[in-house]
């Protein structure tokens, strides 16, 4: 690959990786922020902030669960499919993942339900599910790096990753960049 080619397609690249990244980070860090409110709850034998713990479980559900991932499958995924069909079962693999990760969320959700109306053994549950939750998620990442990533930084085009990139830009996660405790809470309640 001539050297201009290559830095045009870094340069394309890198906006949709960087953006994946944070977004990883950002649900990563709900799943942990859920299971810590939870467990010092449990700790303390005090009721968490169900409203906070509610906000937290709704980004999960409205940006990584119904932006991020159709996105993913639809621009990022179709792109792979369409110029290295041998990719298919790895793609095949993190569509695996995103409906598995609709198990854990729907766990996390009747759990903090359930607590939420009075059952103090689901504050349990709702700990277990988000931490298990969170590692579940940790190794997708992982695995969709390896697999998948790695495979798209060969085949696509520097076109391909604006469109990718483009299409990431639309979900507009109000976590992604949110780089303080402050900045966290003010997007969850610009959310709620």
């Amino acid at each position: 690959m001539a050297t201009g080619n290559l830095h045009a397609l870094l340069a394309g690249m890198q906006p949709a990786l960087e953006t994946m990244r944070r977004r990883q980070r950002a649900m990563s860090s709900t799943l942990l922020a859920i299971r810590t409110i939870a467990r010092k709850s449990l700790r303390t034998g005090t009721n968490p902030d169900f409203t906070q713990l509610g906000r937290l479980t709704g980004y999960l559900e409205r940006f990584p669960e119904k932006l991020h991932q159709p996105a993913e499958e639809q621009h990022l995924f179709r792109a792979i499919e369409r110029r290295e069909p041998a990719a298919a079962r790895a793609i095949a693999r993190a569509k695996r993942d995103h409906s598995t990760c609709r198990g854990y969320l729907h766990r996390v959700r009747d759990a903090l339900d359930r607590w939420t109306a009075g059952q103090a053994a689901a504050g349990g549950e709702l700990a277990i599910y988000a931490d298990d939750y969170a590692r579940f998620c940790h190794l997708h990442a992982r695995i969709e790096a390896r697999d998948v990533l790695s495979v798209a930084a060969k085949v696509l085009t520097p076109a391909d990753w604006t469109a990718v990139e483009r299409a990431y830009a639309q979900a507009n996660d109000p976590l992604e960049r949110s780089t303080s405790r402050r900045e966290c809470e003010a997007a969850l309640r610009s959310i709620a």
